[in-house]
């Protein structure tokens, strides 16, 4: 199963059967991939404008943030958001806020938790795509693989909940959250407050849901 560093939209046809609550799992993590590995093109920006569904009195706080992020989505342009992405996680010498969890973890690139990772995903029969220069542990991979584990393709069927959990809480859960609060953190950020601000309240659905 060859995996694309990040997805292009947020829509994915798939040969089999899912189940609608993994449906919009892996569109989720298919957007978020996006978002993460590049800012988004105006066309995206315009279907989350008009994905979103007014805010309700009760609403959670994944819906919460879905509507601010629509919302933010229909007041900003590519080259706006290009601006702030590159600002944040591109940036002179080191970005000011990294995507990698082994930068988490270790405090370091390219350190034990990836070469963990590659094992996993080698023995998961994921392979890195070659056009891709960035380590596997990028934010934007991991969610591109979450979703592939959950849709699965033509070749293969789409992983036992067991495994999506494995994966999530050893090579996810570590350190998404405290990547998410540095973004929110970080003075450039405005568009990708509301980004990380979602991708915090999906994760932490993952969790709770994994720990069931």
């Amino acid at each position: 199963m060859n995996v694309q560093v990040a997805t292009q939209g947020i829509k994915f046809d798939h040969p089999r059967h899912v189940e609608p609550e993994d449906q919009v799992r892996a569109d989720f993590y298919a957007l978020l991939a996006t978002l993460f590995y590049r800012a988004p093109d105006d066309g995206l920006l315009r279907a989350m404008m008009l994905s979103a569904e007014p805010e309700g009195e009760a609403a959670d706080d994944l819906t919460k943030a879905w509507v601010a992020l629509a919302a933010a989505s229909a007041l900003v342009s590519h080259d706006a958001v290009l601006e702030e992405y590159e600002a944040i996680f591109v940036g002179v010498g080191r970005p000011p806020v990294m995507l990698f969890g082994s930068f988490y973890l270790c405090g370091f690139m390219n350190e034990k938790p990836l070469a963990e990772l590659r094992n996993d995903l080698a023995a998961l029969g994921f392979a890195r795509d070659p056009a891709v220069v960035e380590p596997e542990d990028h934010l934007a991979a991991l969610c591109d693989v979450m979703r592939a584990m959950i849709l699965g393709d033509v070749a293969d069927s789409p992983e036992e909940i067991e495994q999506q959990r494995t994966f999530f809480v050893k090579h996810m859960q570590p350190w998404a959250l405290q990547c998410c609060g540095a973004i929110t953190q970080n003075e450039n950020s405005n568009y990708y407050r509301r980004v990380a601000t979602f991708a915090q309240a999906f994760f932490e659905i993952e969790i709770q849901a994994f720990a069931m």
